[in-house]
């Protein structure tokens, strides 16, 4: 570890030169146990505004025109005021990240990282920097400056300060001026509202009742780092554990860290992420981003004696008999390539003709909900189980089957490599397509409809690179049987299913082909259908409405967009015409029951667009996560009140 001479660097500053002068002093770790330091946790700024490494080496010796210009930088100021800080408390030394690490050796950087923690829980006074903060107290309240932050100071934000606010003992925050503003011990209570750190941790740290991992891992929950990888290695000292650095990797990352967490640590919080989401399935029984344990902030790992009480209530008379293996049974055997080799306590709740449904007991509670322990549900197939997030429809005579401990294998790699975008460039559809039984549980899924000629499979063609079929501007069909095409973009997997044309001797297969996809995805999220308004009506229009009405139903209307198409002018009094029949004759019910409706312009923005308006999770059930209860709402709140009759869109607008 290497630390700055606080005299040594002042005196320098002030001009007194001495060439033989040594900034940075590097010490092993016997000798680190013996020296009382002083850590800077601080934003970074613009990488040429900082001192790096380098500069700091060659500070002493460089001409006075280059040093100056490093003097002016605002992050020498950082090091000189803290140096200034860390004399006052009668510290000899200090630890700056910008320029104590040689971030050109890998193998220092790895070193560093892994240590982190232990820097930061070693030091005797660490000095937060809030650059942006110009109050004389720290934050109680949220401040719409900030709101690009969430409303607090950009600190706050940081996926690195998690640990640089739990870690060290003595925390004191500053602002922009320098002023002290508050400290760690004496603002728990509004740090705890902040960082959603519980205040035992900030006054304790982590020597004292140990959280879970599941809770650890909340507090990164929507924090940000400049390198995504960041997002997992700034939790190693936190969660106890280490593991070698890898830049490049991306979200494997944060795999890698799970994993490393569960060969290491006994907690079955792990699993318990998104346990509180209401829809939706994933293929990986792990986490992809820490943003999933956001709902996480007050799990507690059960004790096993005070588990195996719980689990009691629940098993059946043959598993009793063979409790004493029973309480020792719900423990990771193995970590494979295949997956994690678990013995969980499982109840059957609903079974079908190629899959069944389960619920997990996990050794886990939440502490606002009282002692009952967490459970997740999954999903079993010849292909293995998936992670679920809804409870089961419940029928009489479902779900009473009794508790019994089954070894399973869970998966967790399904899908980093499909979400691997690939090329911009043009292709063909048959590198795009892929058979219905390879969609996943976590795939974003659209199914195209509409008759003959109204363009969906140009739609298709759009959204995933493709260049336009031969006949696709022809009254021929361009798909005869239902087909899947694939396209990655911004980390999810979309799958558009290509269908028949929607006339009553073309369209037998598709409701077979969507019982299959419901069975294979949680939530269908989307469906378009294009109707091409250059092609006068033909009398189908009124039954293939009732198709859509049936097949969306009163719930899933607002997963419905009408898109109308023409190949050349849409905007010609013939097409505005048919347009205007379309939507006051046929359509009428469905776009005042929610259904949207967009005009298609044949390019790739628009039709991007489409789904991107289906793909948002502000609908009913992605709603519940955004509402809040009316007494909720803070004084310094903007809150507008939407009114207007139904079917006017008012909804649309949140």
């Amino acid at each position: 570890m290497r630390l700055i001479d606080v005299k040594a660097f002042l005196n320098f500053d002030e001009g007194n030169l001495e060439l033989e002068t040594q900034l940075l002093v590097e010490f092993d770790a016997a000798q680190l146990a013996e020296i009382a330091y002083a850590i800077l946790s601080h934003c970074w700024g613009d990488p040429k505004d900082e001192v790096q490494y380098s500069e700091m080496i060659a500070l002493t010796t460089m001409d006075a025109v280059a040093r100056d210009k490093i003097r002016q930088r605002s992050g020498h100021l950082k090091i000189r005021k803290s140096c200034e800080l860390a004399l006052k408390d009668r510290l000899d030394w200090l630890w700056v990240d910008t320029c104590c690490i040689d971030r050109r050796s890998t193998a220092e950087l790895s070193e560093a990282i892994n240590s982190m923690y232990a820097w930061y829980a070693n030091s005797d006074r660490c000095y937060a920097f809030l650059h942006d903060s110009d109050t004389s107290s720290l934050p109680t309240e949220r401040d719409r400056r900030f709101i690009e932050f969430n409303g607090w100071p950009r600190w706050f934000s940081r996926g690195w300060t998690v640990q640089e606010l739990v870690a060290p003992g003595n925390v004191h925050f500053f602002n922009h001026k320098w002023q002290c503003i508050g400290d760690k011990q004496g603002c728990a209570p509004a740090l705890c509202s902040i960082a959603h750190i519980s205040v035992d941790v900030l006054e304790r740290g982590l020597g004292g009742t140990r959280p879970s991992v599941a809770q650890i891992m909340s507090w990164a929950a929507n924090r940000r780092t400049a390198r995504e990888e960041d997002r997992a290695y700034s939790m190693l000292g936190l969660l106890g554990v280490h593991m070698p650095i890898l830049y490049g990797e991306g979200k494997n990352a944060f795999l890698r860290l799970q994993l490393e967490v569960i060969r290491t640590v006994d907690d079955q919080s792990i699993f318990a992420w998104g346990w509180t989401k209401e829809w939706g399935c994933s293929s990986s029984f792990l986490a992809d981003d820490p943003n999933r344990f956001q709902d996480c902030s007050t799990i507690e790992k059960t004790d096993r004696e005070k588990f195996n009480r719980i689990l009691v209530q629940s098993l059946s008379k043959r598993v009793l008999r063979r409790f004493p293996f029973a309480k020792e049974g719900n423990r990771v055997l193995s970590v494979t390539n295949d997956g994690i080799h678990i013995r969980l306590p499982l109840r059957l709740h609903q079974h079908f003709t190629d899959s069944a449904l389960f619920s997990a007991t996990l050794a886990c509670h939440d502490t606002q909900k009282g002692s009952e322990a967490i459970t997740i549900f999954m999903e079993k197939r010849n292909s293995g189980y998936s992670r679920c997030f809804r409870a089961p429809v419940v029928v009489d005579g479902e779900g009473k089957q009794p508790v019994t401990f089954q070894s399973v294998l869970l998966p967790y790699r399904g899908s980093i490599h499909r979400k691997v975008r690939g090329p911009l460039s043009p292709r063909n559809r048959e590198q795009a397509r892929i058979s219905l039984s390879e969609i996943e549980p976590d795939d974003v899924v659209i199914i195209v409809l509409g008759p003959l000629g109204s363009g969906k499979s140009n739609i298709i063609n759009k959204l995933i690179g493709m260049l336009p079929e031969p006949n696709a501007n022809a009254l021929d069909p361009c798909t005869k049987t239902v087909s899947a095409y694939t396209h990655v973009r911004k980390g999810k997997r979309f799958v558009f299913i290509d269908t028949p044309a929607l006339e009553q001797d073309k369209f037998q297969s598709v409701p077979l082909w969507l019982g299959f996809i419901y069975r294979r995805s949680t939530v269908l999220t989307g469906v378009i259908y294009t109707h091409n308004i250059a092609v006068k009506c033909t009398g189908t229009e009124g039954r293939n409405f009732r198709v859509l009405c049936k097949m969306c139903r009163e719930g899933a209307i607002d997963r419905l967009h009408l898109v109308t198409t023409m190949w050349h002018d849409t905007s010609s009094p013939e097409a505005l015409e048919m347009e205007r029949v379309l939507k006051e004759e046929y359509a009428k019910f469905l776009l005042d029951t929610g259904s949207g409706y967009k005009r298609f312009d044949n390019t790739p923005e628009l039709a991007w667009k489409i789904v991107e308006g289906l793909t948002e999770e502000m609908t009913d059930k992605g709603r519940a996560q955004a509402k809040i209860s009316t007494t909720d709402i803070k004084p310094n709140d903007v809150v507008i009140i939407v009114l207007g009759p139904p079917g006017s869109g008012k909804s649309n607008v949140g």
